[in-house]
C-alpha cells in the first residue's frame, strides 16, 4: 500500500535537504499515467522553529503569485500531520551544477548555444517575478536572493526552471528578512546582500552575472576562495578579472554583458533582467550555431544516462504500484457491497421457515459458485494485469532508451500505439527485429531495431513530413 499523505499518495522518496524531505507523488484524483508532482516536506524536528516555518511557507506565498514557464510551479501548501509541506511542480532532469560538475568531470564544456539559452531562460523567469502583482494590482517587488545554479533545473526535456524562492525578498516578507541576516549561496551573493544595504531586482543580476561568468570560462569567479568572509570582502571591494583575458577569443558583445551585469554599483548595471536577456539574444543571433547540432535535452541525458534510466523505471514502477494501489481500493469497495446484500438475503430467509434448509443449501451452492467464479474472476484480472506488466519468462527482454529532437514525439512499435512519449523505455524483446516510428504534429521518423545487449538506445532526428 502507497503512504497517504492528505490528498496525496507519495510514491517515492526522492530527496533529503537541510529542513526538507522531497517526494515524487500523485494526487489522489490524478490519472495513473500522468507525471508525478513533488512533495516538498518540512523535517518533523523542525516544525516547531517559527523561523524556518515561516520561510518556507513564505516561498509557497511568493510563487502561488506567479505563473511562469521559466519557474517551477506551486500546486499546493499547508500543513497535514504536524508537517508543512507544499505541492509543486517535478521537473524530471539536473540542476545546472550537477551539469556543470558532471561535464568538467568528462573534459566537456557546456556548447555557447547552450549557455545563452540557458540564462536567457532563467533572465526570462527572474523578469516575470520581479514583476509580479498581487490580486489587486500591487507589484510584490520579489527579490529571489539566491541565484545558483544548484537553483536553476533542466529537464530531460528541455525545460528550464528557475526554483527555490524559500528566501526571496517580498512585500510582505521584509520584515522576516531584515531580522535575519545575510542569506543565500555566499560565492554568488550581490555587494548589496554582502554590506547589508537594501536589495532589488538588481541584485539577481548580479547573481546572475556570475553563473555566466563560470559557465563561459568553466571557472569558479568567488567560490574557490578560502572562506565566506574572504567571497564576501571580494564581491565588495575586488575587481572582477575581465572576461576577455580569461577567453580572448570571447564575442566582444558577450564580454560585455557579463561585465555589466557584474558592475558592484547596481545603478551601471542592468535595470531589468529582460534588458540583460535583450542583449544576449542580439548576440544570439549574431552567431552561427549548426541547426542539425546536439541539442540541449540529448546534453543532458548523455551526461547523466544512468539517472534518467533509474528514475524513468522509479516512475513506471510507482505508477503500476498506483494503478494496484486503486485495484485494490475498487475491490475492497465490491467486498462491501456484497456484504450489504448478503446481509439483506439473510434477514428475508428468516421470513420464510419452511424454504429455510431449503435456502440454506441454495446459499452455500450460491457462494461456492460464487467463490470459483470469483475466483476464476479474479486470476482473469491478475493474467490481465500481468500481461501489461511483465513478459512471458522464458522471453529474454532489454530495457531500450528512446529519445528523440525535438522531445515529446510518440511512440509506435511495430504499427501500435504505445501510449508513451519521448523520452521514455521500452521493453523489447532480444534479438528480435521491429519497427519503431515516431509522430510529432508535422513531424516524423522511424527505423527498424533490433534489440541486443550493446544495442539499448535509439536516438531519432524527427524530420518535416
Amino acid at each position: 500500500m502507497l503512504e497517504k499523505f492528505d490528498n496525496y499518495q507519495l510514491l517515492s522518496k526522492i530527496a533529503t535537504g537541510g529542513m526538507a524531505e522531497i517526494f515524487l507523488a500523485k494526487h489522489v484524483n490524478s490519472p495513473v499515467n500522468s507525471m508525478p508532482i513533488a512533495i516538498k516536506k518540512v523535517l518533523k524536528k523542525y516544525s516547531d522553529n517559527p523561523t524556518l516555518v515561516k520561510m518556507f511557507l513564505a516561498e509557497a506565498r511568493i510563487i502561488c503569485n506567479i505563473s511562469h514557464e521559466n519557474i517551477v510551479k506551486i500546486y499546493d501548501f499547508g500543513k497535514f500531520d504536524d508537517q508543512y509541506f507544499i505541492a509543486m511542480e517535478y521537473v524530471f532532469g539536473q540542476n545546472l551544477g550537477a551539469i556543470l560538475e558532471k561535464a568538467a568531470e568528462k573534459g566537456e564544456s557546456l556548447p555557447l548555444n547552450f549557455t545563452i539559452e540557458i540564462i536567457s531562460a532563467v533572465l526570462c523567469g527572474l523578469d516575470h517575478a520581479h514583476n509580479a502583482q498581487d490580486r489587486n494590482g500591487n507589484f510584490l517587488n520579489i527579490v529571489h536572493l539566491d541565484m545558483n545554479p544548484n537553483n536553476i533545473l533542466i529537464s530531460y526535456d528541455g525545460k528550464i526552471k528557475v526554483v527555490d524562492f524559500g528566501i526571496a525578498n517580498a512585500n510582505y516578507t521584509k520584515k522576516l528578512k531584515d531580522s535575519a541576516g545575510i542569506q543565500g549561496t555566499y560565492a554568488y551573493l550581490s555587494p548589496e546582500q554582502c554590506s547589508g544595504t537594501s536589495v532589488d531586482r538588481r541584485s539577481d543580476i548580479f547573481s546572475v552575472g556570475i553563473i555566466l561568468y563560470e559557465m563561459l570560462t568553466g571557472q569558479p569567479l568567488y567560490k574557490d576562495l578560502d572562506s565566506d568572509m574572504a567571497i564576501m570582502n571580494a564581491i565588495l571591494y575586488d575587481e572582477v578579472e575581465p572576461i576577455d583575458e580569461r577567453m580572448p577569443d570571447i564575442d566582444p558583445n558577450l564580454a560585455k554583458i557579463v561585465m555589466k551585469a557584474l558592475e558592484k554599483n547596481p545603478n551601471r548595471r542592468y535595470s531589468s533582467a529582460m534588458d540583460m536577456r535583450e542583449d544576449l539574444q542580439l548576440v544570439y543571433n549574431s552567431l552561427e550555431f549548426d541547426p542539425n547540432g546536439e541539442t540541449l535535452p540529448s546534453f543532458v541525458k548523455k551526461l547523466f544516462p544512468s539517472h534518467f534510466i533509474k528514475m524513468t523505471k522509479i516512475i513506471e514502477q510507482a505508477q503500476t504500484e498506483y494503478l494496484m494501489d486503486e485495484l485494490f481500493n475498487n475491490i475492497g469497495e465490491l467486498e462491501d457491497i456484497d456484504l450489504d446484500g448478503k446481509k439483506k438475503s439473510e434477514e428475508a430467509e428468516e421470513q420464510k421457515e419452511k424454504a429455510e434448509k431449503k435456502r440454506e443449501k441454495n446459499k452455500a451452492l450460491f457462494a461456492k459458485t460464487g467463490l470459483v467464479a470469483g475466483i476464476v474472476a479474479g486470476l482473469a484480472l491478475i493474467a490481465l494485469i500481468l500481461k501489461f506488466l511483465i513478459f512471458d519468462s522464458g522471453v529474454q527482454v532489454e530495457t531500450i532508451t528512446v529519445f528523440s529532437s525535438p522531445g515529446g514525439a510518440q511512440i509506435f512499435v511495430d504499427g501500435e500505439d504505445t501510449g508513451k512519449v519521448t523520452p521514455a523505455t521500452l521493453q523489447l524483446e532480444l534479438n528480435k527485429k521491429y519497427i519503431i516510428d515516431f509522430r510529432k504534429d508535422d513531424m516524423i521518423g522511424g527505423l527498424e531495431f533490433t534489440p541486443t545487449p550493446e544495442n539499448r538506445q535509439i536516438n531519432m532526428q524527427l524530420k518535416q513530413r
